[in-house]
């Protein structure tokens, strides 16, 4: 009889892919912040938000940093519910206004689609670790007395 997969290196496994993808977008926006700026996700934001102005360069820096360091702290599992449920705000945000796909026609539909349900499936990740904890190889597990 085979031995059952270690649920805690299962969950470990979960948050280094859930990360990967809020690690690399939010270290490329550090990168070169006009990505941000210039995102269609963005401009659509801004639209909603200030009647179209184009994103404040503090505003950009700060989502960048917040996509990364939230990231950060899920890979390593630190605050992770936090971390996570704050990342589940911002993608209900980011995927409601940023991939509008019903509103759209063509390739911008189908790609707009496909990015707004990549999101959900990101969410409810983010939302199983909110529920169930980072697991016993995060630093929140370790003893600290």
């Amino acid at each position: 009889m085979t031995r059952p997969l270690d649920k805690d290196l299962l969950v470990l496994l979960c948050r280094i892919l859930m990360s990967a993808c809020m690690i690399r977008y939010g270290a490329a926006k550090l990168i070169d912040i006009d990505l941000f700026v210039n995102q269609v996700t963005t401009r659509r934001f801004m639209e909603l938000v200030a009647g179209g102005a184009p994103a404040p360069l503090w505003f950009a820096y700060a989502n960048a940093i917040f996509q990364t360091a939230a990231g950060m702290c899920v890979l390593i599992g630190f605050q992770v519910r936090v971390a996570a449920g704050l990342l589940v705000v911002w993608l209900a945000v980011l995927t409601l206004v940023g991939h509008p796909f019903w509103r759209l026609s063509g390739g911008d539909a189908l790609l707009n689609e496909s990015l707004f349900y990549r999101n959900l499936g990101l969410m409810a990740a983010f939302l199983l670790i909110v529920a169930h904890g980072a697991g016993r190889w995060a630093v929140d597990a370790i003893d600290r007395k």
